[in-house]
């Protein structure tokens, strides 16, 4: 065979070959793209559905008394001065820290992108996964997990349960929780509610004191206090007042929420809100800007079954 003939196709081959990469190149690209565009899609509809609810809810808020429709309020007496530090001894025993450790990387394949409608899950997204998990060290870093106090919780019923809010439990691969004694005890998710962002945990060991919960709820302007771990400080305390009752649009649907003003940081998620009797009267949900919303104390209690 001639040397020309040779160079021929050696040549032939190397065009074949660029031709394949390039075509492999722009499919992994194309899928990349498209997986992007759908979870940008996903996000803003998402977000359009959350402006349109609150837009409609304001309107119906609107019309609706500052206590809300059917909400049953606390018509007892309270001092115009609570004394916040007996309310705090009388508490501070029903009340958890919730530390969790997250889900492990792996090697990407329990992505949580790949569950948005749209995103495709093919040969192309794997092999680029597996390179991210490896490019940013997820193994190592699974190896590194440690547990961390991400909220606070609450016991209630028959001091074996606590209550906490479902978002601090969401990708999690276990969970525990430490008493006011300063002890840690193992948990698990006995049951949880995504719609009312509450949780009931089952805690391992002797029961504890169970809080008390109010009767019905504290009125507009009413003092109430707060209790969680802000930025880490286990079994913190703040007061304020409630602000307004009503409803908060949400992804999924509007619900009731108890809004007050105490100061609230990360780590008070699922911390319990007391009024001045030392009852439970909530359950630390979310914020928005200077108000928190609690969910109320009958709706938590529900999820436990209680």
């Amino acid at each position: 065979m001639s040397s020309v003939e040779s160079w021929r196709r050696a040549a032939l081959a190397a065009y074949v070959l660029a031709g394949a990469a390039l075509a492999s190149g722009g499919y992994a690209l194309a899928t990349t793209q498209a997986n992007v565009n759908a979870i940008a899609a996903a996000q803003q509809r998402l977000s359009d559905d959350g402006w349109n609810q609150h837009q409609a809810q304001a309107t119906a808020d609107s019309a609706r008394s500052a206590a809300g429709d059917g909400v049953e309020l606390d018509a007892r007496p309270y001092p115009a001065a609570v004394d916040w530090a007996a309310v705090a001894d009388q508490v501070m025993p029903s009340v958890v820290m919730v530390a969790v450790i997250e889900r492990a990387k792996g090697d990407g394949s329990r992505n949580r992108a790949w569950l948005v409608p749209g995103v495709q899950t093919n040969l192309a997204t794997e092999l680029l996964t597996r390179y991210r998990a490896w490019r940013h060290e997820w193994a190592k870093a699974d190896q590194e997990r440690e547990w961390v106090t991400l909220g606070a919780g609450f016991l209630v019923g028959d001091g074996r349960t606590a209550l906490t809010a479902a978002h601090v439990l969401s990708g999690i691969e276990g969970v525990r929780v430490k008493l006011a004694s300063g002890e840690w005890r193992s948990a698990r998710v006995a049951r949880i509610d995504q719609v009312r962002d509450v949780a009931a945990l089952l805690i391992d060991g002797e029961p504890g004191q169970p809080v008390r919960a109010a009767p019905a709820l504290p009125r507009q302007g009413q003092g109430i206090a707060a209790i969680g771990s802000p930025k880490g400080l286990d079994f913190s305390m703040s007061a304020g007042i409630v602000s307004r009752h009503g409803q908060v649009g949400g992804l999924i649907g509007a619900a009731g929420m108890l809004q007050i003003d105490a100061p609230i940081a990360g780590g008070n998620s699922g911390g319990v809100v007391v009024n001045g009797r030392g009852e439970a009267v909530g359950l630390v949900s979310h914020s928005a800007g200077p108000f928190t919303q609690a969910v109320p104390i009958g709706r938590a209690l529900a999820v436990a079954g209680l």
